[in-house]
């Protein structure tokens, strides 16, 4: 499969933005995830750029984050708000992942996803105003490449499902194209001071959600799709810093 076949399916798995993928070796796609969220941020933030909500920074915070969940299908918001349910209802082991499948959003849940849009919002509207516009097409590439490290550092407990097809792909080099990959872009659009805290935050998050998968005795795609939301939310709260 070559380079291009492999960010395609990543794109198409991931967002709205490429072809819909029926591909079953979806592991190889693993270190173009970071490209996936360079496309999908600049898609998003190229049009305010252009003066899309120019002057009204709180209504371009929230087109950005209206946006972005067309665009992913909100499915990062879902895992989001699925490892939020579980955890907060301080289960363990199989209930826990019980939990997490359950179709019906619990108090958690609902929560989770109160906070997640209202801060992408926000932070949106902040970094806006503040003239970083630029933070926000970083902000999907840092989280799909927290992702990716969280896969890497959990590839060895991995729970049945859709997720598991790709922690197969976590090898140590498509980690680190990964990972290169995303830093390089950060630093290209923010320079090295805003990237520095970007990664900082995100290894906490990483610290966290890998810990919680541990703790339970396995990962999910619930999972990587939590790292990549919260994932960007750190990196728009570093783009402040």
């Amino acid at each position: 499969m070559g380079i291009i076949t492999k960010y395609l399916t990543a794109l198409g798995f991931l967002t709205r933005l490429g072809p819909a993928t029926s591909d079953p070796d979806l592991a190889t796609s693993l270190p173009y995830f970071p490209a996936v969220g360079a496309t999908l941020g600049l898609v998003l933030t190229i049009p305010l750029a252009l003066g899309l909500c120019s002057g009204h920074p709180l209504a371009g915070g929230f087109a950005y984050t209206v946006a972005n969940l067309i665009c992913t299908r909100g499915l990062h918001l879902d895992g989001f708000a699925d490892v939020a349910d579980a955890w907060g209802s301080l289960a363990r082991g199989e209930r826990f992942f019980a939990i997490m499948k359950d179709s019906r959003v619990g108090a958690f849940g609902a929560m989770a996803i109160g906070v997640a849009l209202t801060g992408q919002t926000c932070l949106g509207a902040e970094l806006l105003g503040g003239g970083r516009l630029w933070m926000l097409a970083v902000a999907p590439a840092m989280g799909r490449g927290a992702a990716v490290v969280l896969m890497r550092l959990s590839r060895d407990i991995p729970r049945p499902g859709l997720g598991a097809l790709f922690l197969s792909g976590a090898t140590g080099g498509a980690t680190l194209t990964a990972v290169v990959s995303a830093l390089v872009y950060s630093l290209l659009l923010v320079g090295p001071l805003v990237t520095f805290w970007a990664c900082l935050f995100n290894a906490a998050v990483i610290w966290v959600l890998a810990g919680l998968a541990r703790q339970q005795g396995g990962i999910n795609g619930d999972f990587c799709g939590a790292a990549i939301l919260a994932g960007e939310l750190a990196a728009c709260l570093a783009g402040l810093c």
